[in-house]
């Protein structure tokens, strides 16, 4: 899965919204619960590696990181809050750092 997204980052920003897309197309009977538990195990390894978490701007298109030891938590806090899988745009974007 961190694969399939790394590869996106070479070309683009990624929006969070697409990581649950890749897991329901790779698990189709997994549940919410599940869904959510491996695309935190998936954000973990991305930002341990060389990607960020963050925002974009609205007003300059420009990626604003969030701070990389709460990036995860504070993305999976604001998806169980939205009570549904993020939509495009939604909660957060993931960009290359290198």
């Amino acid at each position: 899965m961190a694969m399939l997204i790394h590869r996106e980052l070479e070309d683009d920003y990624v929006g969070l919204w697409k990581l649950p897309w890749h897991i329901r197309r790779a698990l189709p009977d997994a549940s919410d619960d599940q869904v959510r538990t491996v695309a935190a195990a998936v954000l973990e390894a991305l930002v341990a590696g060389d990607t960020a978490l963050g925002t974009l701007n609205e007003y300059t298109g420009s990626f604003e990181p969030w701070v990389a030891g709460e990036a995860v938590e504070s993305a999976m806090s604001a998806w169980r809050a939205l009570g549904r899988v993020p939509n495009i745009g939604e909660v957060a974007w993931l960009a290359r750092t290198s």
